[in-house]
């Protein structure tokens, strides 16, 4: 069960609230920066996030770690997680990429680097809508990623019309087994 320390970048998308008179807020597209190590005491999982995380992306994280942990069949009790962002986030939409940073890391595999990602994680490893996508595909395209994974049960005809404009692809996802195989190339597994 254990292994060597492992760390990754991912990007992760932002918007800020829409000031008085503007339909949109702006958007901000920013590197994290996660690592995962073995806990040898057994009393994780440790979660460490960046004192920049509000309580409702800290929230987030931990889901995150408990459906990565799930989905490949890890004990979490032997997991120690820590995240860097480089700027103030509030909300749950990075969930699915903090869960598919921790199973790539866990599993050695990398993330895409022309992806980026928006999404809620559950604990049943569902992804789920979040809001602003057509800002965070702003945010997408400043980071100079060609594709965008977003929730699907939404109607997301108009994100694919706007990807188009941007040259950004979408890809529609449904739980996290699909998040992974298209933000990694590879399939979501068992821990080895």
């Amino acid at each position: 069960m254990p292994f060597s320390e492992a760390s990754l970048s991912f990007p992760v998308l932002g918007v800020t609230q829409p000031k008085a008179g503007f339909i949109t807020g702006s958007w901000i597209g920013l590197m994290a920066h996660l690592t995962v190590s073995y806990k040898a005491d057994g009393k994780g999982p440790e979660v460490i996030p960046d004192s920049n995380m509000m309580p409702v992306s800290v929230h987030s994280l931990w889901t995150a770690v408990t459906a990565a942990s799930k989905a490949i069949g890890y004990d979490p009790r032997y997991l120690s997680v820590r995240l860097l962002i480089p700027t103030p986030m509030e909300g749950p939409s990075a969930g699915g990429i903090f869960a598919v940073a921790i199973a790539a890391a866990l599993l050695g595999d990398s993330i895409r680097p022309d992806i980026c990602m928006s999404g809620t994680i559950e604990s049943d490893l569902e992804i789920r809508p979040v809001g602003g996508l057509i800002d965070k595909m702003g945010a997408c395209r400043d980071l100079q990623k060609t594709t965008m994974i977003v929730p699907d049960g939404l109607d997301n005809s108009h994100l694919s019309f706007t990807g188009a404009e941007r040259s950004i692809g979408v890809i529609q996802v449904y739980s996290l087994v699909d998040a992974y195989s298209a933000a990694t190339g590879q399939a979501l597994r068992p821990a080895p």
